[in-house]
């Protein structure tokens, strides 16, 4: 009687062996693709020990193997060398000719290293056809993005996509957006991409591509068209009374302002209740100096004289409430306190006598003692103000 799998002289059956290397190979295989293990993770666990063992001593820097296949240490490296050998031109082009050299054949230089249906072959074979198979080696570059709205702002365009639903069986690394025409380009992680550096008042249409390792896919369909503009500008700024500063008698309520929409009038507030319009346009070649794109800036002042001693001594707080031609309004207040005589308004030129007076200066402040004022004797600080151009009492004692 025979044995299973052996002949009468006790030698292994050939069908037998034959069979029994195919049904391991099988294995390795469903095995390797039900746990999902990669071309790469094969390599490292069961290839790399066989090239370092038998392969590397020809086929390194300066052997005498074909300089195609050049192995080092690395076993990501190596595998990048048998991918890139095994899967040009085409995927798996020359599996069939990695395996044929092992074991001797197609003019292998080493001759035979591995016994073709031996444990080792096995191995080899199933990465092989692993690789040959591997996703990561057949992927492509992604498909189109599907474009989205885009939203403009000041020389600059804020593009909105959708990925594409095929990424190529690579993961998209980036997408880029581009205008037309210019070819004003971004780059982003996902959406939105902004791109800067457009022209306002130009139109403008835009694509968007994405990149995964293989490289950039297809471009969407062009974005509706759009028209950055310039920023609006709506500014307005109330300079005297100074905030946080003394103020008495009569003197200036002034300030600018400006929109790209035009002004259409200035209110003032006293107290937040309203007490009349300020008369807008007066000269201001600083305001429009800097403002130099905003239509009418270097007629942007207003201005107008008021008796500070009309309001009471102590806290109180002024508002310049603008308007622009589309009806939004821009305020500027300024909170400061009121120092002032009995009088709101000394009309006689007689009610003032410093003949008894004496008078100290320090620095920008001028400080007169004992000055008769409508019969009251005073005691008065007067400090230099930039913004009005001359000396105002700040102090009344």
């Amino acid at each position: 009687m025979e044995q299973s799998g052996m002949t009468r002289t006790g030698r292994e059956n050939p069908i037998f062996v034959g069979m029994m290397h195919i049904a391991g190979l099988m294995w390795l295989l469903s095995a390797n693709t039900a746990t999902g293990q990669t071309a790469e993770a094969l390599y490292a666990s069961d290839v790399d020990p066989i090239v370092q063992g038998k392969c590397i001593n020809c086929h390194r820097s300066g052997g005498v193997g074909s300089s195609a296949l050049r192995f080092t240490s690395s076993v990501s490296s190596n595998h990048g060398v048998f991918d890139s050998y095994v899967n040009s031109p085409t995927q798996g082009a020359r599996a069939n000719r990695v395996l044929s050299k092992i074991t001797g054949g197609s003019g292998h230089g080493g001759g035979q290293q591995i016994s073709q249906g031996s444990a080792d072959y096995q191995k080899f074979s199933a990465y092989i056809d692993l690789l040959s198979d591997d996703e990561e080696s057949a992927a492509s570059v992604p498909g189109a993005p599907a474009i989205g709205s885009v939203s403009i702002g000041d020389g600059s365009a804020v593009v909105n996509f959708t990925a594409p639903a095929d990424d190529g069986g690579a993961t998209i690394s980036n997408y880029t957006a581009t205008s037309s025409p210019g070819n004003r380009s971004a780059s982003c992680g996902a959406s939105p991409c902004t791109v800067t550096g457009l022209s306002n008042g130009q139109s403008y249409r835009f694509s968007v591509t994405a990149t995964n390792s293989v490289g950039e896919g297809p471009s969407s369909n062009l974005s509706a068209s759009v028209v950055p503009v310039a920023a609006s500008v709506f500014r307005v700024a109330l300079e005297e009374p100074v905030s946080s500063e003394p103020h008495t008698g009569v003197g200036n309520l002034r300030g600018w302002a400006v929109s790209s929409d035009g002004i259409a009038k200035v209110e003032i507030y006293i107290d937040g209740v309203y007490d009349s319009d300020a008369p807008y346009g007066g000269t201001r070649g600083d305001v429009g100096g800097a403002f130099p794109d905003i239509s009418g800036s270097r007629q942007s002042g207003f201005s107008l004289a008021f008796n500070y001693s009309d309001l009471s001594a102590g806290p109180h707080r002024i508002s310049a409430l603008a308007y622009n031609a589309l009806g939004d309004t821009k305020e500027s207040a300024a909170d400061f306190e009121v120092v002032r005589f009995d009088s709101s308004f000394i009309a006689s030129s007689d009610a003032i006598d410093l003949s008894q007076a004496s008078c100290a200066v320090i620095s920008d402040e001028v400080s007169i003692v004992d000055a008769l004022v409508e019969g009251s004797v005073y005691d008065l600080k007067l400090k230099w103000r930039t913004a009005e151009q001359g000396f105002e009492i700040v102090e009344i004692r």
